[in-house]
């Protein structure tokens, strides 16, 4: 695809007291298994740096808990709450000063927390928790550093994080392979993008990713119907 830097929206905000709340407290008696998570909706971001409102919209429309009225218009007003609560000043949304593209994955999880999709979250830390986490808990809302080798699938559907670092993008990972050794990530490029809107990436390459500013997160107690603000 033509490489667009806005669409590369995910800023890097990590909070020590995330360690707190780990995803492995709740999986790590179980043993890695296969699993898929279906996400009926792909929403497109279009030209705007609001992956991280989309990443985390895509997980609400997922199963376990198939949220209804998710949209374009929804992800767009999630994306700028969540500017609205993050460390840098401004953001896209009307009257911001200044202007600026992009969030990060942890102010998009609180704006959408404070709306009431889910109870609470946990984090992946490192590549085993986030096997046993997907498969067992749900999708992860995933934030990581993009490369030109992942602007494109490959002719088996997969992406590899070669070449230059083009920004970080918001992504969510929404089914897990383990004999193929390889998660399905669901993109908001639209269904024409990869694999019909997904792509594949290896556990070595997630491995990478996570190890070099990469995070995951996942939704507990998730709701279908949002229990306060909406658009």
């Amino acid at each position: 695809m033509t490489f667009n830097r806005n669409i590369l929206g995910r800023r890097v905000q990590f909070d020590e007291r995330s360690r707190n709340f780990p995803i492995r407290e709740l999986v790590k008696m179980k043993r890695p298994r296969s699993y898929t998570w279906r996400c009926n909706s792909y929403l497109d971001q279009g030209s705007d740096g609001a992956c991280v409102g989309f990443g985390v919209s895509h997980e609400l429309i997922a199963r376990p808990a198939e949220a209804k009225g998710i949209t374009y218009d929804y992800a767009m007003e999630l994306y700028w709450e969540a500017q609205k609560i993050d460390p840098w000043e401004g953001g896209a949304y009307d009257g911001a000063e200044p202007f600026y593209e992009g969030t990060s994955v942890l102010a998009g999880v609180k704006a959408a927390q404070r709306d009431g999709w889910f109870d609470e979250y946990r984090w992946a830390f490192g590549l085993n928790d986030l096997i046993l986490g997907v498969g067992y808990n749900g999708p992860a809302v995933i934030g990581v550093n993009w490369y030109e080798g992942m602007m494109d699938t490959d002719k088996h559907g997969y992406i590899k994080p070669t070449g230059r670092a083009l920004g970080g993008h918001c992504i969510l990972c929404n089914a897990i392979n383990v004999k193929k050794k390889r998660f399905t990530l669901h993109n908001s490029w639209g269904i024409n993008w990869g694999n019909n809107g997904e792509c594949y990436i290896s556990f070595h390459d997630m491995d990478t990713l996570l190890y070099n500013n990469g995070e995951a997160v996942f939704f507990l107690h998730r709701h279908r119907k949002a229990r306060r603000r909406t658009t």
